[in-house]
């Protein structure tokens, strides 16, 4: 991403701050070759800007912000000025999401986890510009994905009391597949045990194929199988999309991986109602066996 679009989102900070009753924001001259222009034309009368001269943004029209200096009002373009950090604030993902490199879901994309933390400079339509704690990255995220504060993960914290009743089967050829989306993160929550695993869907056609999203969440995986990984089926509650699902798994790693820290070697199978394997394509009925008894544990 150009670092001009940096810029600008950040500029953009200042009319969410300014609308909401704030002062003006702060900004320094990024560039020698800056000037301040007497209207939004290069072809206005003008005079040079020193680079690291302090300024005050008040207003943001396209490409020019208007601007205060030593007691002069003119037009600078937003590329030559940079907003200072206190324009920014702390934010989290407040659901599995993506981050756009434009503020159009069309545009490439990284999936990012639910509690992941940013930092908001702008806003642009549906979208807030946002960043990593460098400043280094920028990108977009919907709007109502984003939360001031870190919200609570259902399974990873409550009693499964709260939301045992709302444990429900579902085909996977029938919806059921695009419960957790690849490159989403999830949870799994173990019957027998009451451990919660967060896990990333990686891939899976006739199932999902999915990995723990830490070395924390591998260790918790292992426990689970007993302390040494098997294919045998385990029946579990996946808690992704605001859905409690019936599922099962095997702990096995095996095949490819997308997280290379996390001390798990390959991905493990998730299963729904119908869903198959990938070497017999069919279905696998201790697979069902153990999704019928997650959804009798519920019920």
């Amino acid at each position: 991403m150009k670092y001009s679009k940096r810029i600008l989102c950040a500029v953009l900070a200042a009319l969410m701050l300014m609308q909401a009753g704030a002062l003006a924001t702060g900004a320094t001259v990024s560039s020698s070759s800056a000037r301040i222009y007497s209207s939004d034309s290069t072809s206005s009368s003008s005079a040079p800007l020193e680079k690291g001269t302090s300024v005050s943004v008040k207003d943001v029209s396209g490409s020019w912000a208007r601007v205060s200096v030593k007691g002069v009002t003119g037009y600078v373009p937003v590329k030559y000025l940079k907003t200072k950090s206190s324009s920014r604030y702390k934010a989290y993902t407040n659901k599995s999401t993506y981050v756009y490199k434009s503020a159009s879901s069309s545009s490439s994309k990284v999936s990012v986890g639910v509690n992941t933390k940013l930092y908001v400079v702008g806003v642009s339509g549906d979208y807030l510009c946002v960043q990593n704690a460098s400043g280094s990255k920028t990108g977009y995220v919907p709007a109502s994905a984003v939360s001031r504060g870190k919200v609570s993960t259902s399974s990873g914290g409550s009693s499964s009391s709260s939301w045992k009743s709302k444990v429900v089967k579902m085909k996977w050829y029938d919806g059921g597949s695009s419960v957790l989306s690849t490159g989403h993160y999830g949870y799994i929550y173990d019957i027998d045990s009451g451990i919660t695993v967060k896990i990333k869907r990686m891939g899976g056609h006739s199932h999902a194929d999915v990995e723990p999203a830490t070395a924390a969440d591998t260790a918790k995986l292992k426990k689970i199988a007993g302390g040494s990984y098997s294919w045998d089926c385990i029946p579990v509650i996946l808690n992704a999309g605001g859905k409690y699902v019936a599922c099962s798994i095997n702990t096995m790693p095996h095949g490819d991986q997308t997280i290379t820290d996390n001390g798990y070697d390959g991905q493990f199978c998730l299963h729904m109602v119908g869903s198959k394997t990938h070497g017999s394509d069919s279905v696998n009925e201790e697979h069902q066996s153990a999704i019928d008894k997650a959804y009798n544990w519920a019920h």
